[in-house]
């Protein structure tokens, strides 16, 4: 059998309920290193990319969104 759980006061608990028989024999594989929590970031921080040179210029021809809205009250 393989479960999961996590260790609470020094005891292993076991997830979902799982319970196992008194004296029974277990083994515990522990990850090597804790997870590890990102900091926080923001978007200024995100390197900029460059999708490369634009193919023409853009004109009012090149509104969309305008397109789109264009009928909408």
């Amino acid at each position: 059998m393989v479960t999961r759980g996590q260790v609470k006061n020094g005891v292993v608990l076991l997830a979902n309920g799982v319970r196992l028989p008194e004296g029974q024999e277990v083994t515990v594989l522990s990850p090597d290193e804790s997870p590890t929590i990102a900091p926080p970031h923001g978007i200024v921080e995100i390197e900029p990319v460059s999708l490369g040179a634009p193919l023409r210029p853009i004109t009012v021809e090149d509104d969309l969104l305008g397109d789109m809205l264009e009928d909408r009250s």
